[in-house]
């Protein structure tokens, strides 16, 4: 996992170097797309699973595609769609049309972080790289918000849903 952690890190610098990184705090932007206010609920220890949300805008004239995603404190990220035991993995990535806002939430599509390393802590923030089919990769960072809470069945939290 450590090679993982730093593979990312460089990667992330790699992106950074080159301009491919945050545009401020809070927003991101990649090509034609604005990423808003990602976010992930804190989890609580022994939580394996964990969403993300976020809210993604294309301002182009080309539809693209959110077609991947890495996340620092998971083995493996997913692009799903609904909620509980509904969820299933989108086939072929999250489309955004032109001039379309998504937003990703609890009911709807979102990332789920799997093979979480560790809890993640509110007030902390965890890196993430999303890959779009045009726009490219873009590092940006996922505040940790909420309180965590008790895995229901005592594999994992899969919160919000």
């Amino acid at each position: 996992m450590r090679q993982t952690k730093t593979k990312l890190l460089a990667l992330t610098l790699a992106l950074l170097a080159c301009g491919a990184g945050a545009s401020h705090a809070a927003d991101y932007a990649v090509g034609p797309l604005t990423i808003a206010h990602p976010w992930a609920p804190a989890t609580p220890e022994g939580a394996k699973a964990a969403p993300g949300y976020f809210t993604v805008t294309n301002a182009g004239r080309e539809a693209d595609r959110l077609i991947s995603g890495s996340f620092v404190d998971a083995g493996h990220v997913e692009i799903v769609s609904g909620g509980g035991k509904a969820t299933q993995a989108i086939a072929g990535g999250l489309v955004i049309a032109p001039g379309e806002t998504i937003t990703l939430s609890p009911t709807g599509p979102h990332l789920m972080f799997t093979g979480l390393i560790g809890p993640l802590e509110q007030g902390n923030s965890a890196q993430s790289i999303l890959r779009f089919e045009k726009a490219g990769p873009v590092v940006l960072e996922f505040a940790i918000e909420g309180a965590a809470r008790k895995p229901a069945s005592g594999k994992g939290a899969h919160h919000g849903h």
